[in-house]
């Protein structure tokens, strides 16, 4: 028995979960799981539809989704293979279009992130390993959720891919520049009032100036759906082939772990929680780098088999594998061995949302052992976001039946304080924290009593320092912990993997979500100390509508546009979660440092309204502070045949959408860096202090 076996096995010792397998059904699944990975494949079963599965170490089952194969072509050696998220082209495998598809399951986690992320490269994996896929011919095509997730997992694994069709969808906080190498053909009606077409301008313009290779297919007085045959479409995708070894490349991510673009890999950021961008040509017999916030660069030499030289930056140097920035300079070094520890990534949370072992650890000291299994089980089912349950469940177990081996071949989350949770009250000592009498100790910082708050962190397990550790813990009395209970997942620092860099290590909240203290690591596992630790952020920040008027007035300033727009206080949020990601504050523990966690770069959008139209959407939104404006809006002002210039969050397209609005010509509008969001938020403290 291998000792992922064992440790599984392990995780079943404990009562019998609805919903979990049972041990029986758990043994004969690891059985056919070993045969499947020992015993050979069997053969194509071609012109067919059936379920195919992969093997998960994350939930610790064979996880299935559906396959169609084509038709056996003769002489043809290797398929297209078209990987299909929350719909699909209207076109089957034949001979005329002889591909394999398939359709990963874990699509309910909207945006395709964390979990659903994993699955689909798996699905990947699987399908490449077990059939005759042309690995320069896999192609994405996702409908509405499934192509923002198409757009999201194309721009983390640009080299993986062919070509892209997202269907009547966009979105947005993608690092675009990693489609130099990938077409994308975006197809939408101008008159969809789900997911509004003017996102999709926007996007398809700022690839274009990127130089990206990016089609928007236009249908005029269509909603949301694509008319016609589709035939076309899947032959715009067949004429595109993969370049395994384009002659230049651009990249940009948030992790190492996403740092792979072709023929090179960023293996290490200098700063964790800046973003990691890099320029490489091909210049005759040398790559020419330019990075930004990197320190270490792989090169895949086997790719590259004509190459002598390399250029990063100024610095000239031999032909090598590795290369890393150190005493000023850049140098040839040998493959880094593997360190003792986990490396540190940004993104809290995220990071157990990759794929890897999890077991979900409830506490059974004290009397609420009842309602932490409770929790346990209701955290198991979410694959990262906090609004969307994935098909199966991670495995749960309590802390009293939690073996050595599961600690050290998984990782935790510890659900419950440390009172409640023997895990987490042996490991404390070892963590860069204290809790002494239910108040937080950590150097360098004011102490913050834990009373109504709910405690997460992030920290490799300190006897099994290659695994994480999560700690989930409710110092609440009965009604914050049922508010807890009700969603543990919206506790956790940044489940989705979105916005990486920002996500705090250490996050203190009460169950109304007010944040008290946030808190990050540096790459040595220690935490980063900023400036004006005792400087309060302002009182009027418990409320978010303030830190909203911040940003419109930043925007206002930066666009001169007539009005701009945030989600208001009254709005409700749409498909199950809140689009307005502001955060709320605890003005009585919150400082400046702990705002200096946040580095968001937050994407907006600028266009055209008539005055009739913004009275509509006023009328409808406005009056019932669902929106809100910078300056205020006044509508015995606004001239109906007048065209007003709007500023908007990205996002915000969906809400005027719903009243069947597009602005006109749009464009993406600046950035707002929380840097400067900031310096609005604390000016004028300094002098007050």
């Amino acid at each position: 028995m291998t000792s992922r076996q064992q440790v599984m096995l392990g995780v079943r010792k404990q009562q019998k979960i609805p919903g979990e397998l049972t041990l029986k059904r758990f043994l004969i699944i690891l059985f056919f799981s070993a045969t499947l990975v020992h015993a050979a494949d069997p053969p194509v079963r071609w012109n067919s539809k059936f379920n195919e599965t992969y093997q998960s170490p994350a939930v610790g089952t064979p996880v299935s989704f559906p396959v169609q194969t084509p038709p056996k072509v003769a002489g043809m050696k290797a398929y297209p293979l078209v990987i299909n998220l929350n719909g699909k082209l209207r076109v089957d495998p034949s001979e005329k279009f002889p591909f394999f598809q398939a359709t990963p399951t874990y699509n309910r986690i909207w945006g395709y992130r964390a979990m659903s992320t994993y699955d689909v490269m798996q699905v990947i994996a699987r399908m490449k390993n077990k059939y005759p896929i042309d690995a320069d011919r896999v192609y994405l095509v996702g409908s509405s959720a499934g192509g923002s997730g198409a757009m999201h997992l194309a721009s983390s694994y640009p080299d993986q891919f062919a070509a892209m069709i997202p269907l009547v969808a966009a979105g947005n906080n993608y690092p675009l520049a990693n489609f130099k190498n990938l077409p994308v053909a975006f197809h939408h009606g101008d008159r969809d009032w789900t997911s509004a077409i003017c996102n999709a301008r926007v996007q398809s313009q700022r690839m274009q100036e990127l130089g990206c290779p990016v089609i928007l297919k236009e249908y005029p007085g269509v909603g949301h759906s694509v008319p016609g045959s589709h035939a076309p479409l899947m032959t715009w995708l067949f004429d595109q082939k993969r370049n395994p070894t384009p002659k230049s490349i651009t990249h940009d991510c948030e992790a190492p772990s996403l740092g792979r673009s072709y023929w090179l890999t960023i293996r290490e950021f200098a700063n964790p929680h800046q973003r990691a961008f890099v320029e490489a040509t091909i210049n005759d017999k040398t790559v020419i780098i330019h990075p930004q916030n990197i320190v270490a660069i792989s090169l895949a030499l086997d790719q590259l088999p004509h190459i002598t030289s390399v250029q990063i930056d100024k610095t000239r140097l031999a032909a090598a594998a590795n290369f890393k920035f150190q005493d000023g300079t850049w140098k040839s070094v040998e493959a880094t061995p593997e360190p003792t520890t986990r490396p540190y990534e940004a993104g809290a949370a995220a990071n157990l949302y990759q794929g890897e072992p999890l077991l979900i650890v409830y506490g059974t000291k004290g009397d609420r052992t009842n309602q932490l299994r409770a929790v346990a089980r209701t955290l198991a089912k979410y694959g990262g976001p906090d609004f969307a349950k994935m098909p199966g469940m991670f495995p749960v177990v309590a802390d009293i039946d939690l073996t050595p081996e599961q600690q050290s071949n998984a990782n935790l989350i510890l659900i419950g304080t440390p009172a409640e949770n023997s895990i987490s009250a042996a490991i404390l000592p070892a963590l860069p924290i204290k809790i002494q009498e239910d108040t937080l100790i950590v150097d360098g910082r004011s102490k913050l009593p834990l009373q109504d708050q709910v405690l997460s962190m992030l920290y490799p397990h300190p006897k099994h320092p290659k695994r994480l550790v999560y700690l989930l813990a409710p110092f609440t009395d009965e009604s914050g912990f049922a508010r807890f209970a009700a969603n543990p997942a919206k506790f956790l620092a940044g489940p989705d993997g979105f916005d990486r860099i920002s996500q705090a290590d250490l996050l203190v909240q009460n169950s109304k979500h007010h944040i008290a203290r946030q808190m990050q690591f540096g790459k040595d596992w220690t935490w980063l100390k900023f400036p004006d630790a005792k400087l309060p952020i302002p009182a009027r920040y418990a409320n978010r509508r303030n830190l909203a008027i911040n940003y419109m007035e930043i925007m206002k300033a930066k666009s001169n546009a007539d009005f701009a727009l945030w989600w208001g206080p009254a709005d409700q949020g749409m498909w199950g979660t809140d689009l307005n990601d502001l955060q709320r504050y605890n003005p009585e523990f919150y400082t400046r440092a702990d705002f200096h966690t946040q580095h968001r770069l937050y994407e907006t959008t600028i266009g055209t309204v008539t005055g009739e139209e913004l009275k509509e959407i006023w009328n409808r939104w406005g009056t019932n502070q669902v929106l809100q404006s910078i300056p205020e809006m006044k509508l015995n002002a606004i001239e109906d045949a007048k065209q007003y210039r709007l500023h908007i969050p990205m996002d915000l397209y969906i809400k005027l959408g719903q009243r069947k609005k597009n602005l006109n010509n749009p464009q993406a509008g600046p950035g707002i860096p929380a840097k400067e969001v900031m310096v609005e938020i604390f000016r004028g403290t300094e002098r007050k202090r």
